[in-house]
């Protein structure tokens, strides 16, 4: 990574946002870092893309690439990194926009945290004018010790970036299976495998919430199962490495993460109806170390009832 002035990759992978595109730029032209550049990528929009977009054919920082045929966030999102030619590498949402002083402050953090892989701050909350109604209360450091995967609680968001050659070691997102609703889960995941996490108790991003916004508004429930789904895909996948290290110290990792699997799994199937998973899972789950985490659950049904199986079975993935 150039130690001077290294490139800023924006990501923005848009479809059908193109109102919001000028507010979204306006956000990039006001930085006070100014050595990046923009990576659009539009997934066959049938707004008026065209138009708005041809307003910017003159700023060589805007690279614009477009779709074949309508692939989706998955497809969009992976397309976006391997076009990135920046040292550090965040997406913005085409409805978002960023601080005027985001890059700076996440360039110098990256430059002075090398064994960084992701360096994310916290963020307003906005209403569909862009107003801003609270200050994100879930994003916050990770616990010492506790890795990301085994929280799945959203404490890594926006404004999230990352070091490209981190992600360039990863196995990358996925582009086929969409996972559209989850794909900035399966992200975090991979690059917290690749080195460091650091929070900034700073507000960088602003998230507008609006009824096209691709992760609310009725969409929990699907965002949800694509989440479970990443999770368990993780976590097997560190399994799988820790075990070829083969080191002694590795194996209270390895049982944390088949505890977080096979509960996951459970309520996956929950979620979607399969019963004989469901059952195997459950079965499984003391004996990989989730019997404390069970009798701790059953000690406290007496009080809580029903409304604590309630919140295991039907709490959402969202903001």
């Amino acid at each position: 990574m150039n130690s001077n002035r290294p490139l800023f990759s924006v990501l923005v992978a848009n479809y059908n946002n193109s109102r919001f595109l000028k507010q979204c730029f306006a956000s990039m032209f006001s930085q006070t870092y100014t050595n990046w550049e923009i990576v659009l990528v539009d997934d066959c929009s049938t707004d008026d893309f065209e138009e708005v977009i041809l307003e910017y054919s003159d700023e060589p920082r805007i690279k614009v690439y477009r779709n074949p045929r309508n692939e989706g966030c998955s497809f969009t999102k992976h397309r976006c990194v391997e076009l990135a030619s920046g040292d550090i590498v965040a997406f913005l949402d085409p409805d978002d926009t960023i601080d005027s002083d985001a890059l700076r402050i996440m360039t110098e953090a990256h430059l002075n945290n090398v064994q960084c892989s992701i360096i994310h701050s916290t963020l307003f909350i906005c209403d569909s004018d862009l107003k801003v109604q609270k200050k994100a209360d879930f994003a916050k450091p990770l616990p010492e010790g506790v890795p990301y995967l085994l929280l799945s609680d959203g404490s890594i968001h926006a404004f999230a970036s990352f070091k490209k050659v981190c992600y360039d070691r990863t196995e990358g997102l996925d582009p086929v299976r969409r996972k559209d609703r989850a794909i900035d889960q399966e992200l975090y995941y991979l690059l917290e495998e690749q080195g460091d996490v650091l929070f900034i108790d700073q507000p960088l991003y602003y998230y507008r919430i609006h009824a096209g916004s691709i992760s609310n508004w009725g969409n929990e429930k699907e965002a949800t199962i694509q989440h479970y789904q990443i999770i368990i895909e993780s976590c097997i996948r560190r399994i799988s490495r820790l075990k070829r290290r083969n080191i002694s110290d590795n194996r209270g990792m390895i049982r944390k993460y088949r505890t977080r699997l096979y509960k996951v799994r459970f309520l996956l199937a929950i979620r979607t109806g399969s019963f004989f998973t469901a059952v195997s899972s459950l079965l499984v789950y003391p004996f990989v170390g989730g019997a404390g985490n069970m009798i701790s659950y059953l000690s406290k049904l007496p009080d809580e009832g029903i409304d604590r199986i309630r919140r295991t079975f039907q709490g959402t993935y969202k903001i």
